[in-house]
């Protein structure tokens, strides 16, 4: 069941509207939820059964320009913790665990960078590592690997990607993504897997493909910070049958950030949470 009942926001201090979404247990240990790309808050509801098992309380942004969040121009990885600490002081929440899914690797990361006095475990799920490192793109699909490594050197590229998302999404119903994906990925997208992800993207791209496209900037700039300071004790999943995110992605993360730990699950892809969510939520809250 979709829960897309679930609709708060808050105005930030610079005048933006912040949604989010609360999932598992209300009265359980916080974790910011950050999104993958394109998606929204709703993507937090995937670790819904486990939150609410381990008494968890995921706490699921919109960034900026998605979903209910108002868009940011000119935006940098780096602003991001500034609107999350907004929100965690709004729900007088101190002390967080993190989870960025994918796309929401690089902020995981720039949140753990920014903020850690406020982090007391970060997690990156087969998050989008830095694009222009040497070998970080070997073992994608040819697709995805195409993309990545053009968006940076051709903008239009990142705004045609952008745009056929949305268009796919809002005409066609469907996600040619799911195309591109593993083998082990296609076994565990059930009906209620693809309804959830639609409704995501849907919601996604409320206001258009602007912020995506953005997004696609973002991740394969410069992030404008430096992974070896980041202090806070890092956890990292990666599926060696990825064919969205590298698990080469994941290695380079843990030989950059100091306190990391990798656990790289073999034959499974980008949806390994669907068989992990318990054992990664109780690793970042217990």
């Amino acid at each position: 069941m979709i829960k897309n009942s679930n609709n708060h926001s808050i105005e930030l201090k610079d005048g933006r509207r912040l949604g989010y979404a609360e999932f598992g247990d209300r009265d359980g240990k916080p974790l910011f939820f950050f999104h993958g790309w394109p998606s929204s808050r709703l993507h937090g509801q995937r670790f819904e059964e486990a939150a609410r098992k381990l008494k968890v309380r995921i706490i699921s942004l919109d960034r900026p320009g998605f979903g209910l969040s108002d868009y940011k121009k000119d935006r940098t990885l780096l602003d991001f913790p500034k609107d999350v600490l907004e929100l965690a002081d709004y729900l007088k929440i101190t002390k967080f665990a993190i989870l960025g899914v994918s796309g929401g690797g690089p902020y995981a990361a720039s949140c753990a960078y920014s903020i850690p006095q406020r982090i007391a475990k970060a997690g990156i799920m087969v998050g989008l590592g830095p694009t222009n490192i040497k070998g970080n793109l070997d073992g994608i699909g040819l697709v995805n690997k195409f993309g990545w490594a053009n968006y940076h050197k051709f903008p239009l590229l990142r705004y045609i990607s952008s745009f056929l998302g949305w268009f796919e999404t809002k005409f066609l119903k469907t996600n040619l993504y799911s195309l591109f994906i593993s083998r082990s990925d296609k076994l565990l997208t059930t009906d209620s897997f693809k309804e959830l992800t639609y409704m995501s993207r849907l919601e996604a791209f409320k206001q258009g493909f602007k912020a995506a496209a953005l997004d696609l900037k973002l991740y394969t700039d410069n992030w404008g910070f430096d992974l070896k300071k980041i202090k806070v004790p890092v956890l990292l999943w990666f599926g060696d049958s990825d064919k969205s995110v590298s698990v080469n992605m994941g290695k380079y993360f843990a030989s950059q950030i100091p306190n990391s730990k990798l656990t790289i699950y073999h034959k499974e892809g980008h949806y390994l949470h669907v068989n992990h969510a318990e054992q990664i939520l109780k690793q970042l809250t217990q």
